[in-house]
């Protein structure tokens, strides 16, 4: 599967560039990019109307194409998800079973340092300034 997803994002990203150079090369307003490659010459061999027509035609393709392969790959990019949360698997993993139970918990002490005395929330020893 990972092949697939390689060869059409290879083919997505192809028809990306040819896209954006269609789109470049047809005529606007004014006058766009069209003249770079020959736009007197290609107006020859297609006639005046014919270079704009196999254009639009041409990027009409591509869009298509675009379009398939932008939904195909969203599609085969979430296809391999889970729809299992992460938390249910980490409590999978450790049940409260395992867990000691809360009234053998005690609340009241605080936490000694490493010295073995008491702390204060703040962090200080216990008696000390």
């Amino acid at each position: 599967m990972l092949i697939v997803k390689a060869i059409l994002l290879f083919i997505h990203v192809i028809v990306c560039i040819l896209l954006v150079v269609v789109i470049l090369l047809q005529a606007s307003k004014g006058g766009g990019l069209a003249g770079i490659a020959g736009g007197q010459t290609s107006s020859a061999i297609f006639g005046a109307r014919g270079t704009a027509t196999a254009l639009t035609r041409f990027t009409q393709y591509l869009a298509g194409a675009f379009l398939v392969l932008s939904l195909t790959l969203s599609f085969l990019a979430g296809s391999g998800i889970s729809t299992e949360s992460v938390t249910q698997k980490v409590l999978e993993q450790s049940p409260a079973s395992q867990l000691p139970p809360v009234e053998s918990l005690d609340f009241g002490t605080p936490p000694a340092n490493e010295a073995g005395g008491e702390t204060t929330p703040s962090g200080a020893k216990a008696g000390t300034k």
